[in-house]
């Protein structure tokens, strides 16, 4: 069964990424944009899905080096 969210997505950089396409559509002006609440429970679900995959990579980066 393959998991929802790979581990090896949920990093920092693909943050960065994902902020960098929001940017490049809020700058469109042709595109209709949907209303879009910063402090939803989506966008504070994502930050901790986040940190949750940095702290599992840095886990496992720390158990590779034992």
């Amino acid at each position: 069964m393959e998991e929802e969210n790979k581990r090896n997505n949920l990093t920092i950089q693909d943050f960065m990424n994902d902020m960098r396409i929001l940017d490049e559509q809020l700058k469109d002006r042709e595109l209709v944009k949907p209303n879009f609440d910063f402090g939803s429970n989506v966008v504070t679900n994502y930050i901790n899905w986040l940190l949750l995959g940095e702290i599992m990579r840095l886990n496992d980066n720390l158990e590779d080096e034992e």
